[in-house]
């Protein structure tokens, strides 16, 4: 093995208090230039890493960089220096995953820090490690490629398997179709194909997940656009009885839409999965792009089989500075205003038996129909005749959450003061919205 240590070139973000037109107060954007797919989120001795496609000298997409941040509570994010320099690490840094080595499988480790291992690279996976707990990282082996799949491949993503004791990575290549490649290592290094597994609807940044479910384990195999099977891994091979895709969030899912190109922080204790995707379109004048504020993914038995529920962190409460709420509301065929300023959550309990439909305005129109139970499109059932809606309006980025997480959709929009619209009869239980300061303060 030969390697050597890469230090990327200093660059100078611009100046900025992050109140910049447009940019989310609460929603993690770069300092400065262009922002895409997140990278490698990992989790490592209380700090949560937050690497990312990047071009700094840019607001458009071009030679993609690692860009990195760094937070103790998944909310208040550092800016830090870039990771990975295409000057100074070889191949095309495009998309990829990392893991924290805690046991040395790599037999790197050369200090106290585990080492850190991230994975790049296109049509090949390239391999860089950090020694000092993820902030600085060394090309492996020169830049060999470790692996390379058939056809146009990237995205390389590496996962833990605790029953064959084998590590996974998974790869997207289009070889005979959309699909991905799998691999196992014992060491992080050494690569062996293992299978693979070819679907149409699984285009781009995959990712495999191992998520808890009554007392067991099942494994999440998703795609760029966030469509996913659960299945089984056996080792070698991810295996699943579903015939088509679910999606993580219900909206129209594509590269540079309110969501792409998801990944979960790896190393999290007790089986927490937490995940964080690009949020594209959204610019202003020093950046473009953003991320998703982060959920934690849960899987739960639904009258339609397992599903993935994504609900906002916890942390979250932190945020919140003032408080409102509404009991025992009515409105029938009319409209009520809702102050509530530009950044803020609001939850609501709604008895909808008597409602035709009922919206949202939220500078875009958040649309319940009751008649059809769909909520924006997406299939959201009453339990007893009412739902549970959870809005995070960042000025012009939206989370929406319906019945604690069985609907995710992110979007877009142009912020307004909310309204609350009503056809037919609708009671409120409770109506809260919570104003949330800035991460950036």
């Amino acid at each position: 093995m030969s390697a050597h240590t890469d230090v990327p070139r200093d660059f100078p973000y611009p100046a900025t208090n992050y109140q910049e037109d447009n940019r989310g107060q609460f929603h993690f954007s770069t300092r400065g230039g262009w922002m895409n797919d997140v990278n490698a989120p990992l989790y490592y001795r209380g700090v949560y890493h937050l690497y990312y496609q990047h071009n700094p000298f840019s607001l458009v997409w071009d030679t993609m960089h690692w860009g990195h941040a760094t937070s103790t509570d998944l909310v208040h994010w550092t800016q830090q220096p870039i990771a990975l320099d295409p000057h100074v690490h070889p191949g095309d840094l495009w998309s990829g995953g990392g893991v924290v080595d805690t046991e040395n499988a790599s037999g790197l480790k050369n200090g106290d820090d585990d080492p850190i291992v991230v994975y790049s690279g296109t049509n090949g996976v390239t391999v860089f490690y950090s020694l000092d707990g993820g902030n600085t990282f060394t090309t492996y082996a020169d830049g060999k490629k470790v692996v390379t799949p058939g056809g146009t491949s990237r995205d390389p993503k590496v996962f833990w398997d605790p029953v064959s004791k084998h590590w996974g990575m998974v790869v997207w290549s289009d070889e005979g179709g959309n699909g991905v490649n799998f691999y196992t290592s014992t060491n992080l290094l050494d690569w062996t194909f293992a299978s693979r597994y070819r679907a149409d609807w699984l285009f781009e940044c995959p990712n495999m997940i191992r998520m808890p479910i009554d007392g067991g384990y099942r494994w999440l195999l998703h795609g760029g656009s966030g469509e996913y099977q659960i299945g089984e891994w056996d080792g070698t091979a991810f295996h699943t009885d579903w015939t088509g895709p679910q999606k993580i969030n219900q909206t129209d899912t594509y590269a540079g839409s309110g969501y792409y190109a998801a990944l979960n922080f790896s190393n999290l204790p007790n089986d927490r999965v937490v995940s964080m995707a690009w949020q594209g379109e959204n610019k202003g004048s020093i950046w473009t792009g953003n991320a998703t504020f982060p959920v934690d993914f849960t899987l739960h038995h639904t009258d339609d089989g397992l599903r993935v529920f994504s609900t906002p962190v916890p942390e979250l409460a932190t945020l919140r500075e003032s408080t409102r709420t509404w009991e025992s509301l009515t409105v029938e065929d009319d409209v009520q205003q809702l102050p509530a300023g530009t950044t803020y959550e609001l939850e609501a309990t709604v008895d909808v038996r008597e409602a035709r439909k009922f919206s949202l305005r939220v500078g875009r129109e958040v649309v319940y129909d009751a008649e059809q139970e769909t909520l924006d499109g997406a299939k959201l059932r009453t339990v007893d005749g009412k739902i549970k809606l959870q809005l995070l309006v960042d000025r012009d980025q939206l989370d929406v959450f319906g019945n604690d997480g069985a609907v995710y959709q992110s979007y877009n929009i142009r912020s307004a003061e909310p309204e609350l619209v009503a056809e037919g009869r609708i009671h409120l239980d409770t109506l809260t919205i919570h104003r949330l300061r800035s991460i950036w303060r």
